[in-house]
């Protein structure tokens, strides 16, 4: 519990509240949009954090108060923009546009010093402490644009193009802040990035499938006979017994899953892990994220959402503390 409350009374400090003070009326055209960009813009980074929760927050203990809240800034501008997401599947992909092109804008703002809210101000702070590139985050924003016209990835080539956007591309812009060397760690940031998302990826079919989202290969897909409509349906076919072919199809995507984890490993820059450390317990945890579904097998696609407990994922993160890393 000591753990969990010093990271949650992360608070957002004096200049972040007083520029609460200086956000322009936001020119909405729909009352949903209005809504949900007046909530987030009046946020501080440790408030979006907060309501989100995630696997990724446990990995923030083992940093200093000051990179901290670098990384605090850098995750809650990654939540607001997926949250464009969620607002396609509610509100329609005029509102969700809506709130992705702010946010761009704030983006813009926040590195040029003269953001409008709280976030991008704390933004504006890590830009200048940490040396941050925005072309990561510019990044991202081409990944959430990407869901917002969901279409099939013929391959996973095609994939590892959207994976690259709204994965990798976010932990390459958290190097500088984790105090890694962004040029030897980017490897490593990039595979790591693949691992953790498809890890998402496989845990969520049943849910992404429903919205209309399918983000698995289509060509090993179709090489086991299997379309998205039978993912919607899995009794209909007798998808979710061992020995399916949604079973065997699954098998070859945890060994694929598997090997990006392995690709990380390898790209670890040597005698120099130190910095990496939080992006190291984030592939501990997702790794045992993948462990569940695995076990888990075809029933995922009508079993509860899997998740890793709070205790082991905190065993995990303590477990990977080594004093000796350089």
């Amino acid at each position: 519990m000591v753990f969990g409350e010093c990271l949650w009374r992360i608070q957002a400090n004096s200049e972040e509240k007083r520029a609460v003070s200086g956000i322009a009326p936001l020119p909405a055209l729909l009352l949903g949009l209005m809504r949900v960009m007046q909530i987030a813009a009046s946020q501080s980074p440790a408030q979006i954090a907060r309501a989100s929760g995630s696997n990724f927050l446990i990995s923030f203990l083992f940093l200093s108060p000051g990179r901290r809240r670098g990384l605090l800034a850098l995750y809650a501008f990654c939540r607001v923009v997926d949250d464009a997401v969620d607002l396609g599947t509610t509100e329609g992909n005029e509102t969700a546009e809506k709130h992705l092109a702010f946010w761009e804008e704030e983006l813009d703002r926040a590195f040029s010093g003269t953001p409008k809210t709280p976030l991008g101000f704390a933004l504006h702070r890590a830009g200048l402490r940490f040396g941050l590139d925005p072309k990561p985050l510019q990044e991202l924003c081409l990944g959430v644009r990407m869901d917002l016209s969901p279409k099939p990835y013929d391959d996973f080539d095609s994939l590892k193009v959207y994976m690259h956007r709204v994965a990798s591309a976010v932990g390459i812009a958290c190097l500088p802040i984790f105090g890694a060397d962004p040029i030897a760690a980017k490897p490593y940031a990039e595979a790591l990035g693949l691992a953790l998302q498809y890890t998402n990826i496989l845990r969520d079919i049943r849910e992404d499938v429903l919205y209309g989202r399918c983000y698995l290969p289509m060509d090993r897909m179709q090489a086991y006979g299997l379309t998205v409509e039978d993912l919607k349906d899995p009794k209909k076919k007798d998808l979710l017994k061992k020995g399916s072919p949604f079973d065997a199809f699954l098998s070859e995507e945890f060994a694929r899953a598997r090997s990006l984890y392995r690709k990380a490993e390898a790209a670890l820059p040597v005698n120099r892990t130190k910095g990496l450390k939080p992006a190291r317990i984030m592939g501990r945890i997702y790794e045992a994220l993948l462990d569940q579904v695995e076990r888990v097998g075809p029933r995922i696609l009508v079993e509860p959402k899997v998740r890793v407990p709070k205790w082991k994922k905190l065993w995990l993160a303590l477990s990977t503390f080594n004093p000796h890393d350089s």
